[in-house]
């Protein structure tokens, strides 16, 4: 091992550079742990990126195989995250960005690659279809991904797929047959890896859960030699697509415009495939249209509501919309598919709450912040209620100078067992909060009658309580929450000195008297006046505390209260005037 690694430090001697080096990469690949081994080839493949002295045609053959060890890897993790309906925030972090992160290095490569292939000759042609078609693959890869975190495809995407799309067009690429995998023997071109993807795109995917997504996944892909694609419309096209204007594809109307830039597409037979396999299914047979997939993995459930979803969307009257717009029930609770971050603890919540409001993440990587800002905002709030820092603070400091000590792999692992924010998807909506199915764990604290946090994605924390729990089957948990705010806040209680005994006043038990708590402003339907969530025996009722909400201080005196839940307290408060003011 000493002397691979001697070997970075050679001269134009480059581990990459000799295929007994990458042979080397991949054989040390930790099997067990497909997270880790997709990092480690996520490192390689920038390091190839960078190799100087590597032909293209080794560099293009070392892609390539860095690219097809990663594939089980890859395939293993988006398993294990459609699989899962509940999830470690910090779990699902990690497998998205280890899948994700590979794939754009991957797709960077494969770029690369194509900007520097020769511009002419027939082998040339052929050697610049298949690094195209690999590179559609995984733009399509990353798609699926960002399908799977109900997120939409930005135009940066966009803009990469459309740009190769010209390219393959230009060179007279798209129908030349390539075979990929010499041992399945299966030929495809360049049109059915771009209508795979662009197909997809348009079912949908957000009326869909993470497993029938995945499944939708499949069955497009299964379909991709029916679709077809027009320069100008036909009777099989419904939708379009502009190069000179990236983002994703628009169904086809009278008002569509048309011109040198524009091209159709649409599903050819697939509808017709996908009536004929419902058909099939629905009578208790095998949907033998669809080929020879194994759906024995997948639910009879969502295979038939994917492939009526489908049949839906890419027909060429637009019957999802039209049938959403007649639901009677559409305004009562509306199915739709988005992520959530979950928290159960109210001090978990509370520190949510109290750290300041960070930009939405982009897709290219950040470096981690140099100091946890959680730490330094609390540090604010004490110099400003109790005009020194207090112990716990302290010692909050001294937890994340002892982290930044560690590794990153330490401190993950760290983090990992301290982290109780789970990741549910939302599969319906009301004006008054969500409906979630999760998986059923032997030793749940999940309980009716919970105050949890709430964040929808990238969106402000809010703040909920569990109404219904009820056992769908041994394995799955049908969960209802009622919104109780959309625009929570962070306070500190701390009680009037006048009300407080001299014991109580000394500085060394300030600490005790400071009471966290969260502020509900009014906020109708979800509430008719102000409130406080305080969490049960933390507070007295009937007495005045000073209310510190960001920047503004009150007075106020704790009246009733007018919900309990599990450890916590909604209270009612009114304002009370000081004697200077009266």
């Amino acid at each position: 091992m000493l002397d691979f690694i001697s070997n970075l430090y050679k001269k134009n001697n480059h581990p990459l550079a000799r295929e007994s080096g990458v042979t080397q990469i991949i054989e040390e690949l930790p099997a067990d742990n497909p997270a880790v081994a997709l990092e480690e080839l996520t490192h390689w493949l920038l390091a190839l990126s960078n190799a100087e002295g590597i032909q293209l045609k080794e560099r293009v053959k070392r892609l390539a195989r860095i690219d097809q060890s990663a594939q089980k890897y890859e395939r293993a993790l988006r398993r294990q995250y459609t699989d899962a309906s509940r999830m470690h925030k910090t779990t699902e972090e990690r497998i998205w960005n280890a899948s994700f992160d590979f794939l754009e290095a991957t797709v960077n490569a494969h770029l690369r690659c194509i900007a520097n292939l020769p511009q002419k000759g027939e082998q040339s042609d052929r050697d610049l279809a298949i690094v195209i078609m690999r590179a559609l693959r995984r733009l399509d890869l990353q798609a699926h991904w960002l399908h799977l975190r109900y997120r939409p495809i930005p135009l940066a995407l966009w803009e990469r797929i459309f740009t190769v799309i010209q390219l393959a067009e230009e060179r007279a690429l798209l129908h030349l047959p390539i075979t990929l995998n010499s041992t399945a023997q299966a030929q495809t071109t360049i049109a059915q890896e771009m209508l795979k993807m662009l197909m997809m795109s348009v079912a949908a995917p957000e009326h869909l859960t993470k497993t029938q997504i995945d499944l939708a996944h499949l069955l497009t892909h299964n379909l991709a030699g029916t679709f077809s694609w027009e320069q100008i419309p036909n009777g099989s096209t419904v939708f379009h697509v502009d190069f000179s204007k990236p983002g994703i594809p628009v169904r086809l109307t009278k008002v569509s415009e048309h011109h040198f830039m524009s091209r159709c597409f649409g599903s050819g037979e697939a509808v017709r495939e996908l009536v004929v396999g419902l058909k099939q299914l629905e009578s208790g047979g095998v949907p033998t249209t669809l080929g020879a997939i194994d759906f024995s993995s997948y639910k009879r459930e969502d295979l038939l509501e994917v492939m009526a979803h489908l049949s839906q969307c890419w027909c060429k009257m637009d019957v999802l919309n039209q049938r959403q717009h007649f639901d009677k029930r559409h305004a009562k609770r509306t199915q739709v598919f988005f992520r959530i971050s979950v928290v159960h603890s109210f001090n978990l919540l509370y520190e949510q709450l109290a750290q300041p409001v960070l930009p939405a993440p982009t897709l290219a990587p950040k470096q981690p912040a140099a100091r946890n800002e959680n730490i330094a905002y609390q540090e604010q709030v004490d110099m400003k209620i109790y005009g020194f820092i207090t112990e716990k603070t302290r010692d909050k400091i001294r937890h994340m100078q002892a982290m930044q000590a560690l590794t990153p792999t330490s401190a993950l692992a760290l983090n990992n067992d301290e982290d109780e924010t789970e990741s549910w998807v939302v599969e319906n909506i009301s004006q008054m909060g969500y409906g979630v199915t999760i998986s059923s764990l032997k030793e749940d604290w999940l309980q009716s009658n919970t105050v949890i946090g709430i964040q929808p994605d990238t969106a402000p924390w809010q703040i909920g309580v569990i109404r219904r729990v009820a056992s769908e089957s041994v394995e799955n948990t049908q969960t209802g929450i009622q919104i109780l705010s959309n625009q929570p806040h962070a306070a500190m209680l701390r009680p009037i000195d006048k009300e407080m005994s001299v014991w109580e006043t000394a500085a060394d038990t300030q600490t005790y008297h400071h009471t966290p708590a969260l502020y509900m402003h009014k906020e109708p339907p979800y509430q008719d006046g102000e409130s406080l969530l305080l969490a049960s025996g933390s507070y007295q009722l009937h007495r005045t505390y000073a209310m510190v909400v960001g920047e503004e201080t009150r007075t106020i005196r704790l009246l009733d209260r007018i919900n309990t839940f599990q450890g916590v307290d909604q209270i009612i408060f009114t304002d009370v005037k000081s004697k200077n003011n009266r």
